[in-house]
This record gives structure tokens, sequence and C-alpha cells, in this order.
């Protein structure tokens, strides 16, 4: 039992919390189905002020009890380990109460404006980073600040308010953060199981603010019968983006050619003949035929033309440059580097002439191959000769 003195007398902590949860339970009791709406209006402002008032406590008593090592005769290393243990909070939320409850000794403003119930811990928790960013410079009037700030705003606005104050109190500390969010950045493309692409990624301030702004452009406001959900319409948007991109034909050349879109579909197919295969894209693989016949609607027809044994015997032009037709019909045929027992794709694979356009080898399809720049710089400088196998398969002979 532990007494307590305040304006109401001698109290233990045990009778003030049996009260707290007592006036709680007569709140949960309550019949709301009768209640207007528009009354829990200030019941939802009152509850707020409560709950932050009871987490500015639960942190005042989590700092005695991590500066006291409260957790010593359990089997709890740490004042976060036990909270993992006996709250069942998550390691970040262990992490957050208790870097908050140690920083709030030397932050009294912030603490008088949480346990007023002023601001929420999500608030405090952002004044508290802040100071330990500010080390020293984080004096009694920069705190006053940022809690001022933090009784009107809320926590998106409260972080940029912070921001700014530390690129006034020191710049150069904010380029070095700065510099190190943009080493950060990466982005993933992978596709799944079920053939779907999963993006992944983080962007700095400046590259996630232009990304922002052009997929904004191209989405526009929505029309009344559009019934994409917003993030629909962002995905649909980023894809726009890399569409004009690919159809205004700026970007760099891979492979010899202007990147594009590659389907490679059977004639079948297009002309929905029953038990046709289905087509293929570059990147992606099989695609429903349908999305091969839509994509053909706005497209460059390369024909393919295949002997008795379907291996493709020409693709229409002969030259010692191999043509973008030409290329289509190796990708087509190819698929990836055709060195044996390598799969590296089609985008980072060049033309090789099996034999040598000096030597007298034509630039027709039996006579070229897709290598990958490692596999061809061995054939040519590392003397390897390739040649077809009786299985349609390349053969590497060594010098």
């Amino acid at each position: 039992m532990r007494s307590m003195d305040g304006a109401r007398g001698s109290w233990t902590s045990e009778q003030a919390f049996h009260e707290i949860n007592s006036l709680l339970d007569q709140l949960l009791e309550e019949d709301l189905t009768a209640v207007p709406a528009e009354a829990m209006a200030d019941d939802q402002i009152a509850l707020q002020r409560i709950g932050s008032r009871v987490q500015a406590e639960a942190l005042r008593r989590l700092r005695r009890f991590d500066k006291g090592q409260g957790y010593a005769n359990t089997l709890a290393l740490s004042a976060k380990a036990w909270l993992r243990w006996k709250c069942n909070l998550d390691h970040d939320a262990a992490s957050g109460q208790v870097d908050v409850a140690r920083q709030l000794d030397s932050l009294p403003q912030t603490m008088q404006a949480f346990a007023a119930g002023d601001i929420s811990f999500t608030h405090a928790s952002l004044i508290a980073r802040t100071a330990k960013q500010l080390g020293g410079q984080m004096d009694a009037n920069a705190e006053s600040i940022l809690v001022t700030a933090a009784k009107d705003l809320d926590p998106r606005r409260l972080r940029r308010a912070a921001t700014m104050l530390r690129h006034c109190l020191e710049p150069d500390e904010v380029l070095k953060d700065a510099n190190e969010q943009h080493d950060r950045r990466f982005l993933h493309l992978s596709q799944t199981f079920d053939g779907m692409f999963r993006v992944d990624g983080q962007l700095d301030a400046e590259g996630g603010a232009t990304l922002q702004t052009a997929i904004n452009s191209v989405m526009g406001p929505p029309a009344a019968d559009d019934n994409r959900t917003p993030a629909q319409r962002r995905a649909d948007a980023w894809v726009d983006i890399a569409r004009s991109q690919l159809d205004g034909g700026r970007l760099p050349q891979v492979g010899g050619q202007k990147p594009h879109l590659m389907v490679t579909v059977d004639v079948t197919t297009l002309t929905r003949q029953p038990g046709s295969p289905a087509a293929e894209l570059e990147w992606a693989g099989e695609v429903p035929a349908e999305t091969a016949r839509r994509l053909a609607c706005d497209c460059t027809l390369t024909p393919v033309f295949r002997g008795a044994e379907s291996h493709q015997v020409d693709a229409g032009r002969t030259s010692r440059v191999i043509p973008p037709s030409m290329r289509r019909a190796l990708i087509a045929r190819d698929k990836h580097c055709r060195f044996p027992g390598c799969d590296r794709p089609v985008a980072w694979t060049q033309g090789h002439h099996l034999k040598h356009w000096a030597d007298g080898g034509p630039t027709l399809i039996f006579n070229l191959a897709l290598l990958c720049g490692r596999h061809h710089h061995l054939t040519h400088e590392g003397g390897i000769t390739l040649e077809w196998g009786a299985d349609g398969e390349l053969v590497a002979n060594p010098p």
C-alpha cells in the first residue's frame, strides 16, 4: 500500500486506480443508442484528454520504475524487456515509451502539457526526439516553441515545425540528415507467384515530392463515374507515367533499340482460335490472350516466320548490324542469354554471330544468339565457339 497526499486528502495508489476503473465501468454501462451522435463530440474531446493524462502518468511512473530498476527481481533484463513481457507490447512500442519517459525529466514544459492532456503521447514523443537531435541547443525557449505549437498542431504539422526549428538552430546537422536519408533510398520491384508485381521502397524528401507531384498531376480530380479507389488511381497514374516515357521515345536505348513492351503471341491466339497458347509478356511471363489482343491494337507488329521444326528462320532483313526487327525475333526465340546455364534477361544481352560476319557468317536467325555481356566477352576474348546442338540448345566448345 502506498499513500498519496493530494487535494482530496490522503489516498493510496490502489484506491485511486480502483476509483478510476469504477468510473470507467460506469461509462461502459451507459446505453449509447439513445444518445444523439452529436453529443459524442464533447465526449471524444474529454476522453482524448483523459487518455493523454493517464499515459503521461504512466510514463512518469515508468521513469521511476526504469531508473530504480524495478524489474531487477524479475527475469527481465531491462524496463523495455519487462514491458514487452508483462504488458504485451511490441519492441517499438516498449522502446518508444521508455525513451520518452527517460527524456521527460529534462522537458518540464512538455511533461506539464502532457499531464494536463493538452498534448498527446505522439506530440510528446516528437518533442523528445527533437530534443535528442538538438542536444545542447534544446533550451527552455526552444521547448516552449515546440510545446506551444503542439497544442495547436497535429503530429504531422508539428514534425514540420520541429524540422523548421532545427533548420534555424543547426542547419549543418539538418543537411547531414538529408544526405543520410538520400543514401537510404531504395526501390524493389518483384513479381509474386500469382503474377502480380510488388513495389516496395522509400525515397528522400525531394525524390518523394517529385514522384508525388507527377502522380497527382496525372491523376487529376476523379470523374463522377470513376469507381477506382485512391490507391488504384495512384497505381494507374504511376503506370501511365512509365507508359508515356516509353511511348515518347526519350529513354536510352537498351540492346540497340528503344525500350518497349514486348509481347510474343501466336497468330492463332490473336485470331481467337480454340486451344491457342498463352501470350508472353517480357519481364512478366504469360498473360491472357485478351491482354495480348489489347496490346496489339496499338503496336509495331513484327512477323516471325517459323520452319517446320518451329525454329525461327528469318525476320525479314539481312545486314551486318542486327536490325531491330531481327532482334525482336531473337528475343521471341531466346527469351534470355542462351549461353549454357545462363538465364540473364534479354535486356542485358547482345546479339552474337555464331559464325562471325568477317568469316562469312550471315546475319540470319539461325546464325544468331543472344548472349549477356559476360558470356559475350567470354566467347570472343576467351576463344569459345558456340554451335546449335541437336536439341536446339547452344553447345559451348572450349578453345
